[in-house]
């Protein structure tokens, strides 16, 4: 914004804001060309069996409703995502022919789309 000099603590050039303590909502959410998954609540801190709960009812699901059974579905190298138990889940569903998992590079920077969303 630009002010003339006169100008830099008048009522008409300032916007007020309300400040508080603050808060977080952790949530899992997932978009693509043809739309977007509802965000999941996530409460308290996530796990490999929380996340393999949300590959198992909300992300397998809502990826064969938006894009269509085959999908691809990407994740970053978190540990979670890495875990036998979804690694193992991640699996049988591609062998099912149900997604497709898109590869990853072990030391990427932080490219993940969803980061600007």
């Amino acid at each position: 914004m630009r002010r003339t000099a006169g100008e830099k603590f008048m009522n008409a050039c300032m916007t007020p804001t309300v400040k508080h303590g603050g808060g977080s909502v952790m949530v899992w959410g997932a978009f693509s060309f043809n739309g977007v998954a509802p965000l999941v609540k996530i409460d308290g801190k996530l796990n490999k069996e929380g996340y393999h709960n949300i590959l198992v009812r909300h992300a397998v699901p809502a990826g064969k409703h938006v894009i269509g059974r085959g999908f691809e579905l990407q994740q970053d190298n978190d540990p979670k995502h890495t875990s036998k138990l979804c690694t193992d889940y991640i699996r049988k569903k591609q062998q099912q022919g149900e997604l497709k998992i898109m590869e990853w590079p072990p030391q990427s920077p932080d490219v993940n789309p969803i980061e600007l969303l």
